[in-house]
């Protein structure tokens, strides 16, 4: 039985090596550019916007419900508006939350 080639060392920082032997050198993320770490303060940054984000419908949310309670507002569409999208950016967070936790455990889980 032939042995079979061994493969080439991976190098963290530059993805776009070849995977197998004797394969064409291309790109292996097309339509991406930067490095990983630009990615990764952008993703970043995203997520921090969003979780602001979060917290001013939130806060909105807090102020309609106080007003709505004490009479103050007009219409009270408002405030269930700003519950709904308070409430289903929070499932989007907590969604989000819990597929990184899971991604993160799976990495833990592959054995060196």
């Amino acid at each position: 039985m032939p042995s079979l080639p061994s493969m080439p060392a991976v190098n963290p920082t530059s993805p776009t090596t070849a995977a197998l032997p004797g394969a064409p050198a291309t790109d292996a993320v097309a339509g991406i550019t930067g490095t990983a770490e630009a990615g990764g303060a952008d993703f970043g940054s995203a997520l921090a916007g969003q979780v602001d984000s979060l917290q001013a419908l939130q806060g909105e949310r807090d102020t309609l419900n106080l007003q709505a309670v004490t009479g103050d507002l007009e219409d009270i569409h408002q405030a269930t508006i700003a519950a709904a999208e308070a409430s289903a950016t929070m499932d989007l967070m907590v969604a989000l939350r819990n597929s990184g936790l899971q991604a993160f455990n799976e990495l833990m889980r592959i054995q060196a």
